[in-house]
Protein backbone atom coordinates (compact mmCIF):
# COMPACT_ATOMS: atom_id res chain seq x y z
CA UNK A 1 0.00 0.00 0.00
CA UNK A 2 1.02 3.33 -0.26
CA UNK A 3 2.40 5.28 2.98
CA UNK A 4 -0.87 7.32 3.58
CA UNK A 5 -3.44 4.54 2.82
CA UNK A 6 -1.49 2.50 5.17
CA UNK A 7 -1.46 6.06 7.59
CA UNK A 8 -5.38 5.67 7.47
CA UNK A 9 -5.45 2.03 7.86
CA UNK A 10 -4.05 2.25 10.89
CA UNK A 11 -6.32 4.94 12.16
CA UNK A 12 -9.12 3.33 11.41
CA UNK A 13 -7.56 0.23 13.58
CA UNK A 14 -7.18 2.50 16.05
CA UNK A 15 -10.84 2.75 16.43
CA UNK A 16 -10.69 6.56 14.69
CA UNK A 17 -13.83 7.31 13.30
CA UNK A 18 -13.31 11.57 12.06
CA UNK A 19 -10.61 13.25 10.64
CA UNK A 20 -11.11 17.31 11.43
CA UNK A 21 -9.34 19.58 8.67
CA UNK A 22 -9.68 22.00 6.37
CA UNK A 23 -7.32 20.74 3.38
CA UNK A 24 -4.91 22.05 0.84
CA UNK A 25 -2.59 21.46 -1.66
CA UNK A 26 0.30 19.30 0.21
CA UNK A 27 -2.52 17.25 1.69
CA UNK A 28 -4.02 15.70 -1.61
CA UNK A 29 -1.61 13.25 -1.34
CA UNK A 30 -2.97 12.09 2.31
CA UNK A 31 -6.63 12.87 1.73
CA UNK A 32 -6.67 10.45 -1.56
CA UNK A 33 -6.69 7.60 0.68
CA UNK A 34 -9.58 8.91 2.81
CA UNK A 35 -12.38 7.49 0.76
CA UNK A 36 -11.67 3.84 0.78
CA UNK A 37 -10.72 4.42 4.90
CA UNK A 38 -13.63 4.24 6.31
CA UNK A 39 -12.74 7.60 7.90
CA UNK A 40 -15.28 9.98 7.90
CA UNK A 41 -14.06 13.55 7.03
CA UNK A 42 -15.19 17.03 8.90
CA UNK A 43 -14.71 20.27 6.93
CA UNK A 44 -14.18 23.25 8.73
CA UNK A 45 -13.42 26.64 6.88
CA UNK A 46 -10.84 27.62 8.85
CA UNK A 47 -7.94 25.95 10.80
CA UNK A 48 -8.32 26.80 14.15
CA UNK A 49 -11.82 25.89 13.80
CA UNK A 50 -10.52 22.36 12.62
CA UNK A 51 -8.56 21.52 15.71
CA UNK A 52 -11.01 23.10 18.29
CA UNK A 53 -13.31 20.50 16.58
CA UNK A 54 -10.76 17.70 17.37
CA UNK A 55 -10.33 18.76 19.93
CA UNK A 56 -13.68 19.18 21.87
CA UNK A 57 -13.83 15.58 20.57
CA UNK A 58 -11.19 14.11 22.15
CA UNK A 59 -12.19 15.58 25.31
CA UNK A 60 -15.71 14.18 25.42
CA UNK A 61 -15.07 11.00 24.11
CA UNK A 62 -12.21 10.69 25.76
CA UNK A 63 -10.12 8.70 22.69
CA UNK A 64 -7.41 10.48 20.40
CA UNK A 65 -8.84 13.33 17.96
CA UNK A 66 -7.11 13.80 14.70
CA UNK A 67 -7.04 17.00 12.62
CA UNK A 68 -4.90 17.86 9.31
CA UNK A 69 -4.18 20.79 8.57
CA UNK A 70 -2.14 22.50 5.67
CA UNK A 71 1.52 23.37 5.68
CA UNK A 72 2.76 26.42 7.52
CA UNK A 73 0.10 28.51 7.33
CA UNK A 74 -2.79 26.51 8.32
CA UNK A 75 -0.20 24.82 11.26
CA UNK A 76 -0.10 28.84 12.49
CA UNK A 77 -4.10 29.23 11.99
CA UNK A 78 -4.35 26.41 14.35
CA UNK A 79 -2.01 27.26 16.75
CA UNK A 80 -4.22 28.81 19.16
CA UNK A 81 -6.44 25.69 19.75
CA UNK A 82 -3.06 23.90 19.89
CA UNK A 83 -2.23 25.86 22.93
CA UNK A 84 -5.64 25.64 25.03
CA UNK A 85 -5.33 21.63 24.08
CA UNK A 86 -2.00 21.51 25.12
CA UNK A 87 -3.08 23.22 28.48
CA UNK A 88 -6.03 20.27 29.00
CA UNK A 89 -3.87 17.64 27.89
CA UNK A 90 -5.98 16.64 25.24
CA UNK A 91 -5.16 13.25 23.63
CA UNK A 92 -4.94 15.12 19.90
CA UNK A 93 -2.82 13.88 16.94
CA UNK A 94 -2.30 16.91 14.50
CA UNK A 95 -1.22 16.18 10.92
CA UNK A 96 -0.18 18.83 8.15
CA UNK A 97 0.90 18.60 4.62
CA UNK A 98 4.63 19.70 4.35
CA UNK A 99 5.52 20.82 0.86
CA UNK A 100 7.32 17.99 -1.24
CA UNK A 101 10.70 17.39 0.56
CA UNK A 102 12.61 16.92 -2.82
CA UNK A 103 12.45 20.77 -3.43
CA UNK A 104 12.35 21.64 0.56
CA UNK A 105 15.80 23.17 0.43
CA UNK A 106 14.73 25.65 -2.36
CA UNK A 107 12.44 27.52 0.85
CA UNK A 108 9.03 27.04 -1.73
CA UNK A 109 6.08 28.96 -0.56
CA UNK A 110 4.14 27.59 2.22
CA UNK A 111 6.47 25.72 3.44
CA UNK A 112 8.30 26.19 6.91
CA UNK A 113 9.36 24.79 9.94
CA UNK A 114 6.29 22.93 11.49
CA UNK A 115 8.25 21.20 14.20
CA UNK A 116 9.50 24.35 15.74
CA UNK A 117 5.76 25.21 15.27
CA UNK A 118 4.63 23.36 17.26
CA UNK A 119 6.90 21.68 19.81
CA UNK A 120 6.54 24.05 22.49
CA UNK A 121 2.66 22.85 22.38
CA UNK A 122 2.96 19.03 21.91
CA UNK A 123 4.59 15.91 23.87
CA UNK A 124 6.06 15.05 20.43
CA UNK A 125 7.03 16.66 16.84
CA UNK A 126 8.33 15.55 14.33
CA UNK A 127 8.35 15.69 10.51
CA UNK A 128 8.72 12.47 8.56
CA UNK A 129 11.71 11.57 6.45
CA UNK A 130 11.17 8.30 4.40
CA UNK A 131 8.04 6.80 3.66
CA UNK A 132 9.24 3.91 5.46
CA UNK A 133 8.86 5.19 8.61
CA UNK A 134 5.62 6.88 8.53
CA UNK A 135 3.61 3.82 10.26
CA UNK A 136 5.87 3.55 13.03
CA UNK A 137 6.25 7.39 13.37
CA UNK A 138 2.01 7.23 13.36
CA UNK A 139 1.86 4.54 16.25
CA UNK A 140 3.91 6.20 18.16
CA UNK A 141 2.49 9.56 18.04
CA UNK A 142 -1.01 7.54 18.77
CA UNK A 143 0.54 6.13 21.82
CA UNK A 144 2.12 9.05 23.36
CA UNK A 145 -0.95 11.23 22.97
CA UNK A 146 -3.13 8.22 24.99
CA UNK A 147 -0.68 7.89 27.69
CA UNK A 148 -0.71 10.07 31.27
CA UNK A 149 -0.16 12.46 31.46
CA UNK A 150 -2.25 12.76 27.81
CA UNK A 151 -1.51 15.26 25.75
CA UNK A 152 -1.23 16.90 21.47
CA UNK A 153 1.55 15.11 19.39
CA UNK A 154 2.21 16.24 15.47
CA UNK A 155 3.21 14.66 12.71
CA UNK A 156 4.22 16.77 9.78
CA UNK A 157 3.58 14.49 6.20
CA UNK A 158 5.66 15.92 3.01
CA UNK A 159 3.14 15.83 0.23
CA UNK A 160 5.38 13.61 -1.35
CA UNK A 161 6.39 10.56 0.59
CA UNK A 162 2.20 9.67 0.86
CA UNK A 163 2.56 8.54 -2.52
CA UNK A 164 5.17 5.71 -1.72
CA UNK A 165 4.80 2.18 -1.17
CA UNK A 166 5.59 0.93 1.77
CA UNK A 167 5.65 -2.65 3.48
CA UNK A 168 3.12 -2.70 6.53
CA UNK A 169 -0.02 -4.68 7.57
CA UNK A 170 -1.29 -1.25 8.96
CA UNK A 171 -2.53 -3.02 11.96
CA UNK A 172 -3.06 -0.98 15.27
CA UNK A 173 -0.93 -0.38 18.36
CA UNK A 174 -0.93 -3.33 20.83
CA UNK A 175 -3.22 -2.17 23.77
CA UNK A 176 -1.16 -0.49 26.67
CA UNK A 177 -2.46 -0.50 30.16
CA UNK A 178 -1.75 3.02 31.41
CA UNK A 179 -3.26 3.19 34.87
CA UNK A 180 -0.31 3.59 37.74
CA UNK A 181 -1.33 2.56 40.66
CA UNK A 182 0.48 4.53 43.87
CA UNK A 183 3.25 4.15 45.99
CA UNK A 184 1.38 1.89 49.22
CA UNK A 185 3.58 3.60 51.68
CA UNK A 186 2.70 7.03 50.58
CA UNK A 187 -1.00 6.20 50.13
CA UNK A 188 -1.22 4.58 53.94
CA UNK A 189 0.04 7.88 55.53
CA UNK A 190 -2.16 9.98 53.58
CA UNK A 191 -5.30 7.74 54.51
CA UNK A 192 -4.20 8.18 57.70
CA UNK A 193 -4.26 12.15 57.63
CA UNK A 194 -7.57 12.37 56.22
CA UNK A 195 -9.06 10.24 58.34
CA UNK A 196 -8.00 12.19 61.36
CA UNK A 197 -8.47 15.11 59.44
CA UNK A 198 -10.94 17.84 61.22
CA UNK A 199 -11.79 20.29 58.02
CA UNK A 200 -10.93 18.46 55.00
CA UNK A 201 -10.73 20.34 51.57
CA UNK A 202 -10.58 18.42 48.14
CA UNK A 203 -9.27 20.82 45.06
CA UNK A 204 -11.25 18.88 42.27
CA UNK A 205 -8.89 19.73 38.54
CA UNK A 206 -9.98 18.56 35.16
CA UNK A 207 -7.54 15.63 36.13
CA UNK A 208 -10.24 14.00 37.48
CA UNK A 209 -13.00 14.32 34.22
CA UNK A 210 -9.82 12.83 31.98
CA UNK A 211 -9.00 9.77 34.51
CA UNK A 212 -13.21 9.43 34.66
CA UNK A 213 -12.64 9.42 38.38
CA UNK A 214 -15.70 11.92 39.27
CA UNK A 215 -17.55 9.18 40.84
CA UNK A 216 -14.45 8.02 43.45
CA UNK A 217 -14.03 11.46 44.17
CA UNK A 218 -17.84 11.55 45.25
CA UNK A 219 -17.82 8.69 47.28
CA UNK A 220 -14.43 10.02 49.38
CA UNK A 221 -15.59 13.36 49.94
CA UNK A 222 -18.70 12.06 51.41
CA UNK A 223 -17.05 9.66 53.54
CA UNK A 224 -14.37 12.07 55.09
CA UNK A 225 -16.97 15.17 54.90
CA UNK A 226 -14.77 17.55 52.61
CA UNK A 227 -16.17 20.54 50.85
CA UNK A 228 -14.83 20.17 47.30
CA UNK A 229 -13.97 22.84 44.98
CA UNK A 230 -12.95 23.01 41.73
CA UNK A 231 -9.26 24.11 40.74
CA UNK A 232 -8.98 27.91 39.52
CA UNK A 233 -9.64 27.15 36.08
CA UNK A 234 -11.55 24.20 36.14
CA UNK A 235 -12.59 23.24 32.01
CA UNK A 236 -14.56 20.53 32.92
CA UNK A 237 -17.65 18.65 35.26
CA UNK A 238 -15.39 17.23 38.24
CA UNK A 239 -17.57 17.15 40.35
CA UNK A 240 -21.47 17.46 39.82
CA UNK A 241 -22.50 20.60 40.61
CA UNK A 242 -25.88 19.66 42.29
CA UNK A 243 -24.04 18.03 44.92
CA UNK A 244 -24.47 19.02 48.30
CA UNK A 245 -20.53 19.03 49.25
CA UNK A 246 -20.15 21.08 45.67
CA UNK A 247 -18.53 24.86 46.11
CA UNK A 248 -17.78 25.38 42.78
CA UNK A 249 -14.58 27.31 41.59
CA UNK A 250 -11.66 28.60 43.89
CA UNK A 251 -10.95 32.59 42.82
CA UNK A 252 -8.49 33.03 40.35
CA UNK A 253 -5.85 34.66 42.49
CA UNK A 254 -3.88 33.85 44.73
CA UNK A 255 -5.63 35.89 47.19
CA UNK A 256 -8.79 34.52 46.80
CA UNK A 257 -7.83 30.68 46.94
CA UNK A 258 -6.25 31.73 50.38
CA UNK A 259 -9.55 32.72 51.88
CA UNK A 260 -11.34 29.37 50.85
CA UNK A 261 -8.35 27.22 52.30
CA UNK A 262 -7.87 29.10 55.68
CA UNK A 263 -9.87 26.96 57.33
CA UNK A 264 -8.72 23.89 56.32
CA UNK A 265 -6.47 21.51 57.42
CA UNK A 266 -6.19 19.46 55.11
CA UNK A 267 -6.03 20.02 51.07
CA UNK A 268 -5.94 16.95 48.81
CA UNK A 269 -5.38 18.29 45.58
CA UNK A 270 -6.60 15.65 42.67
CA UNK A 271 -5.40 16.15 39.04
CA UNK A 272 -5.18 19.88 39.17
CA UNK A 273 -2.39 22.44 38.65
CA UNK A 274 -1.67 24.59 41.30
CA UNK A 275 -2.21 26.80 40.48
CA UNK A 276 -2.74 28.52 37.14
CA UNK A 277 -4.17 32.46 37.50
CA UNK A 278 -4.96 34.56 34.54
CA UNK A 279 -3.39 37.93 36.18
CA UNK A 280 -0.50 38.23 38.58
CA UNK A 281 -0.90 39.11 41.87
CA UNK A 282 1.10 39.08 45.23
CA UNK A 283 0.29 36.37 48.12
CA UNK A 284 0.24 32.84 48.42
CA UNK A 285 -2.74 29.94 48.13
CA UNK A 286 -2.08 27.97 51.40
CA UNK A 287 -2.39 28.85 54.73
CA UNK A 288 0.72 28.51 57.31
CA UNK A 289 0.25 24.88 58.73
CA UNK A 290 -1.98 23.51 55.96
CA UNK A 291 -1.02 19.79 55.08
CA UNK A 292 -1.30 19.48 51.43
CA UNK A 293 -2.05 16.33 49.37
CA UNK A 294 -1.63 16.41 45.56
CA UNK A 295 -2.44 13.59 43.67
CA UNK A 296 -1.78 13.07 39.44
CA UNK A 297 -0.75 11.13 36.67
CA UNK A 298 1.66 13.95 35.63
CA UNK A 299 5.14 13.80 37.65
CA UNK A 300 5.50 18.34 36.18
CA UNK A 301 2.20 18.71 38.25
CA UNK A 302 3.39 18.13 41.72
CA UNK A 303 4.47 21.33 43.64
CA UNK A 304 5.18 22.98 39.97
CA UNK A 305 4.37 26.55 41.75
CA UNK A 306 3.78 26.48 45.21
CA UNK A 307 5.57 23.13 47.84
CA UNK A 308 3.25 20.87 48.71
CA UNK A 309 3.40 17.94 51.95
CA UNK A 310 2.71 15.17 49.79
CA UNK A 311 2.70 13.91 46.34
CA UNK A 312 1.90 10.96 44.66
CA UNK A 313 2.39 10.37 40.91
CA UNK A 314 -1.03 8.03 40.58
CA UNK A 315 -3.63 7.70 38.52
CA UNK A 316 -6.57 9.34 40.23
CA UNK A 317 -9.40 6.63 39.61
CA UNK A 318 -6.87 4.08 41.40
CA UNK A 319 -5.41 6.25 43.60
CA UNK A 320 -9.01 7.54 45.02
CA UNK A 321 -10.41 3.69 45.23
CA UNK A 322 -7.50 2.85 47.14
CA UNK A 323 -7.88 5.96 49.41
CA UNK A 324 -11.55 5.12 50.07
CA UNK A 325 -10.57 1.59 51.18
CA UNK A 326 -8.07 2.37 53.40
CA UNK A 327 -9.64 5.58 54.70
CA UNK A 328 -12.29 3.87 55.71
CA UNK A 329 -10.89 1.09 57.15
CA UNK A 330 -9.67 3.90 59.57
CA UNK A 331 -12.23 5.83 60.28
CA UNK A 332 -13.82 5.31 64.23
CA UNK A 333 -17.36 6.00 64.75
CA UNK A 334 -16.61 9.10 66.16
CA UNK A 335 -14.80 10.38 63.15
CA UNK A 336 -17.71 9.59 60.70
CA UNK A 337 -19.96 11.13 62.84
CA UNK A 338 -18.12 14.23 62.70
CA UNK A 339 -17.61 13.69 58.71
CA UNK A 340 -21.27 13.77 58.67
CA UNK A 341 -21.80 16.54 61.14
CA UNK A 342 -18.63 18.80 58.70
CA UNK A 343 -21.01 17.28 55.46
CA UNK A 344 -24.61 18.89 56.55
CA UNK A 345 -23.03 22.14 57.45
CA UNK A 346 -21.44 22.71 54.16
CA UNK A 347 -24.68 21.24 52.61
CA UNK A 348 -26.78 24.31 54.89
CA UNK A 349 -24.16 26.98 53.05
CA UNK A 350 -24.87 26.00 49.76
CA UNK A 351 -27.91 25.91 50.06
CA UNK A 352 -28.10 29.48 51.37
CA UNK A 353 -25.88 30.22 48.44
CA UNK A 354 -28.11 28.92 45.75
CA UNK A 355 -31.04 31.26 47.34
CA UNK A 356 -29.07 33.95 46.86
CA UNK A 357 -28.21 33.16 43.45
CA UNK A 358 -32.06 32.06 42.87
CA UNK A 359 -32.97 35.57 44.09
CA UNK A 360 -30.60 37.51 42.02
CA UNK A 361 -32.15 36.14 38.87
CA UNK A 362 -35.65 36.52 39.81
CA UNK A 363 -34.85 39.75 40.83
CA UNK A 364 -34.14 40.63 36.89
CA UNK A 365 -36.99 38.85 35.73
CA UNK A 366 -38.46 41.90 34.80
CA UNK A 367 -35.39 44.04 33.72
CA UNK A 368 -34.58 44.93 30.18
CA UNK A 369 -31.47 44.71 28.94
CA UNK A 370 -31.68 41.05 29.98
CA UNK A 371 -29.31 40.11 32.54
CA UNK A 372 -26.54 37.37 32.28
CA UNK A 373 -28.28 36.06 35.28
CA UNK A 374 -31.55 35.64 33.97
CA UNK A 375 -30.43 34.41 30.95
CA UNK A 376 -28.40 31.45 32.14
CA UNK A 377 -31.20 31.20 35.24
CA UNK A 378 -33.66 30.50 32.02
CA UNK A 379 -31.38 28.40 29.73
CA UNK A 380 -31.18 26.09 32.98
CA UNK A 381 -34.79 25.90 33.55
CA UNK A 382 -35.62 25.03 29.81
CA UNK A 383 -32.47 23.36 28.84
CA UNK A 384 -32.53 19.22 28.81
CA UNK A 385 -31.38 17.80 32.69
CA UNK A 386 -28.20 15.86 30.58
CA UNK A 387 -27.70 19.07 28.03
CA UNK A 388 -23.67 19.04 27.71
CA UNK A 389 -22.43 22.82 28.06
CA UNK A 390 -19.77 24.50 25.94
CA UNK A 391 -18.93 27.74 27.18
CA UNK A 392 -16.83 30.72 25.82
CA UNK A 393 -18.53 33.46 27.13
CA UNK A 394 -16.10 35.49 29.53
CA UNK A 395 -17.51 38.15 31.20
CA UNK A 396 -20.88 36.04 32.05
CA UNK A 397 -18.60 32.41 32.55
CA UNK A 398 -19.71 33.47 36.35
CA UNK A 399 -23.44 32.73 35.56
CA UNK A 400 -22.54 29.97 33.16
CA UNK A 401 -20.84 27.95 36.85
CA UNK A 402 -23.39 29.46 38.79
CA UNK A 403 -26.45 28.08 37.15
CA UNK A 404 -26.36 25.33 34.84
CA UNK A 405 -26.30 22.49 37.08
CA UNK A 406 -23.91 20.30 35.49
CA UNK A 407 -25.27 16.99 37.07
CA UNK A 408 -23.66 14.44 35.10
CA UNK A 409 -20.21 13.88 33.90
CA UNK A 410 -19.29 14.93 30.28
CA UNK A 411 -21.83 17.91 31.12
CA UNK A 412 -19.61 21.20 30.92
CA UNK A 413 -16.26 21.39 28.73
CA UNK A 414 -14.64 25.00 28.48
CA UNK A 415 -11.06 26.46 27.02
CA UNK A 416 -8.35 25.78 29.51
CA UNK A 417 -6.51 28.95 28.35
CA UNK A 418 -9.34 31.49 27.59
CA UNK A 419 -8.56 31.44 24.23
CA UNK A 420 -10.84 32.69 21.76
CA UNK A 421 -12.38 31.07 18.96
CA UNK A 422 -12.09 27.74 20.52
CA UNK A 423 -15.69 27.34 21.89
CA UNK A 424 -17.83 27.62 18.19
CA UNK A 425 -15.59 24.56 16.50
CA UNK A 426 -15.22 22.58 19.93
CA UNK A 427 -19.04 22.21 20.21
CA UNK A 428 -19.18 20.38 16.81
CA UNK A 429 -16.72 17.95 18.21
CA UNK A 430 -18.35 17.07 21.44
CA UNK A 431 -22.03 16.98 19.93
CA UNK A 432 -20.25 14.24 17.13
CA UNK A 433 -19.07 12.48 20.17
CA UNK A 434 -22.45 12.48 22.19
CA UNK A 435 -24.85 11.92 19.54
CA UNK A 436 -27.70 11.14 22.02
CA UNK A 437 -27.30 14.73 24.28
CA UNK A 438 -28.35 18.78 23.57
CA UNK A 439 -25.13 20.29 22.76
CA UNK A 440 -25.64 23.96 23.90
CA UNK A 441 -22.89 26.50 23.27
CA UNK A 442 -22.67 29.66 25.00
CA UNK A 443 -20.57 31.99 23.46
CA UNK A 444 -20.18 35.46 24.04
CA UNK A 445 -20.57 37.82 20.89
CA UNK A 446 -16.89 38.80 20.50
CA UNK A 447 -16.05 35.24 20.47
CA UNK A 448 -18.12 34.32 17.87
CA UNK A 449 -16.56 36.29 15.69
CA UNK A 450 -13.76 34.74 15.92
CA UNK A 451 -14.73 30.92 14.32
CA UNK A 452 -18.14 32.33 12.94
CA UNK A 453 -17.38 29.49 10.33
CA UNK A 454 -18.04 26.83 12.71
CA UNK A 455 -21.97 27.64 11.80
CA UNK A 456 -21.67 26.10 8.29
CA UNK A 457 -20.05 23.14 9.31
CA UNK A 458 -23.00 22.45 11.91
CA UNK A 459 -25.43 23.60 8.99
CA UNK A 460 -23.70 20.92 6.98
CA UNK A 461 -24.04 18.32 9.30
CA UNK A 462 -27.22 18.78 10.38
CA UNK A 463 -25.25 18.79 14.35
CA UNK A 464 -28.32 19.67 16.76
CA UNK A 465 -26.21 22.58 18.83
CA UNK A 466 -28.05 25.45 20.24
CA UNK A 467 -25.51 28.49 20.33
CA UNK A 468 -26.23 30.82 22.54
CA UNK A 469 -24.95 34.53 22.84
CA UNK A 470 -24.70 36.70 26.04
CA UNK A 471 -24.54 40.11 23.54
CA UNK A 472 -23.56 43.36 25.44
CA UNK A 473 -21.82 44.21 22.05
CA UNK A 474 -18.26 44.59 23.68
CA UNK A 475 -15.20 42.84 24.92
CA UNK A 476 -16.64 43.13 28.27
CA UNK A 477 -14.14 41.02 29.88
CA UNK A 478 -10.82 43.05 28.71
CA UNK A 479 -13.18 46.35 30.25
CA UNK A 480 -13.76 45.02 33.66
CA UNK A 481 -9.88 43.94 33.59
CA UNK A 482 -9.07 47.62 33.00
CA UNK A 483 -11.71 48.50 36.11
CA UNK A 484 -10.34 45.52 37.88
CA UNK A 485 -6.70 47.45 37.72
CA UNK A 486 -7.76 50.51 38.33
CA UNK A 487 -6.73 51.98 34.77
CA UNK A 488 -6.92 55.93 34.39
CA UNK A 489 -8.99 55.76 30.76
CA UNK A 490 -11.14 53.15 32.70
CA UNK A 491 -12.27 55.26 35.33
CA UNK A 492 -13.06 57.95 32.66
CA UNK A 493 -15.48 55.40 30.85
CA UNK A 494 -12.58 55.12 27.97
CA UNK A 495 -12.02 51.29 26.49
CA UNK A 496 -9.77 51.57 23.48
CA UNK A 497 -11.30 48.98 20.99
CA UNK A 498 -13.53 47.24 22.96
CA UNK A 499 -16.89 48.11 21.54
CA UNK A 500 -18.62 46.40 18.82
CA UNK A 501 -20.47 49.11 17.29
CA UNK A 502 -21.14 51.22 14.08
CA UNK A 503 -22.37 48.95 13.28
CA UNK A 504 -23.35 46.30 15.36
CA UNK A 505 -22.93 42.99 14.46
CA UNK A 506 -26.01 41.04 13.01
CA UNK A 507 -25.75 37.45 14.11
CA UNK A 508 -28.99 36.05 13.39
CA UNK A 509 -28.19 37.50 9.90
CA UNK A 510 -25.06 36.05 9.92
CA UNK A 511 -25.75 32.07 11.02
CA UNK A 512 -28.95 32.34 8.87
CA UNK A 513 -26.17 33.07 5.82
CA UNK A 514 -24.47 30.03 6.83
CA UNK A 515 -27.68 27.87 7.01
CA UNK A 516 -28.77 27.94 10.67
CA UNK A 517 -31.99 28.88 12.12
CA UNK A 518 -31.38 32.03 14.55
CA UNK A 519 -33.58 34.22 16.52
CA UNK A 520 -33.10 37.55 18.69
CA UNK A 521 -34.33 38.17 22.11
CA UNK A 522 -34.50 41.60 23.48
CA UNK A 523 -37.06 40.98 26.16
CA UNK A 524 -36.67 38.91 29.33
CA UNK A 525 -40.72 37.76 28.71
CA UNK A 526 -39.70 36.55 25.45
CA UNK A 527 -36.44 34.36 26.34
CA UNK A 528 -37.98 31.26 27.42
CA UNK A 529 -40.14 30.21 24.59
CA UNK A 530 -37.79 31.25 21.96
CA UNK A 531 -34.85 29.17 24.08
CA UNK A 532 -37.40 26.26 24.28
CA UNK A 533 -38.18 26.36 20.25
CA UNK A 534 -34.29 26.85 19.28
CA UNK A 535 -33.25 23.83 21.96
CA UNK A 536 -36.18 21.68 20.34
CA UNK A 537 -34.91 22.24 16.85
CA UNK A 538 -33.66 18.98 15.07
CA UNK A 539 -30.57 21.17 13.58
CA UNK A 540 -28.10 24.30 14.75
CA UNK A 541 -29.80 26.94 16.35
CA UNK A 542 -28.48 30.42 17.33
CA UNK A 543 -30.40 32.47 20.41
CA UNK A 544 -28.68 36.16 20.20
CA UNK A 545 -29.94 37.57 23.58
CA UNK A 546 -29.29 41.22 24.32
CA UNK A 547 -27.97 41.51 27.79
CA UNK A 548 -26.87 44.56 30.03
CA UNK A 549 -23.83 46.14 28.33
CA UNK A 550 -22.86 48.19 31.43
CA UNK A 551 -19.72 47.20 33.62
CA UNK A 552 -19.01 47.20 37.18
CA UNK A 553 -15.65 46.70 38.75
CA UNK A 554 -15.66 43.70 41.25
CA UNK A 555 -12.89 44.69 43.39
Amino acid sequence: MKAAQVLMEILRAEGVRYLFGNPGTTELTFLDALPDSGLEYILALQEATAVAAADGYAQASGTVGVVNLHVAPGVANGLTILHSASRAKTPLLVTAGQQDSRFLFQDPILSGDLVQLTEQFTKWSYEIRRADEAPAALRRALTLAKTPPTGPVFLSLPMDLMTHVVEDSGAPNPPVATRTLPDPAALSAVAATLARAKAPLIVAGDGVARADAVGELVGLAELIGARVYGEPVYRRTNFPGDHPLWRGGLFPSASGARKALNDADCALIVGASVFTWFTYAPGEPFPPGLVVIQLDDDPREIGKNYPVSQGIVTDPKSALVALAREVGALMTDAQRAAAAGRAAEVAKAKAAYQKVLTATADGDRDRTPISAAFLMQTLARVAPDDAVIVDETASSIRYVLGYLPFKYPGSFYGSKTGTLGWGMGAAIGVQLANPGRKVVATIGDGSVMYACQALWTAAHYHLPITYVVPNNASYAILKLGMLGMGLDSAKRGIYPGMDLVEPEIDYVALARSMGVEAARVESPRDLGGVLEKMLAASGPTLVDVVIDRSVKSER
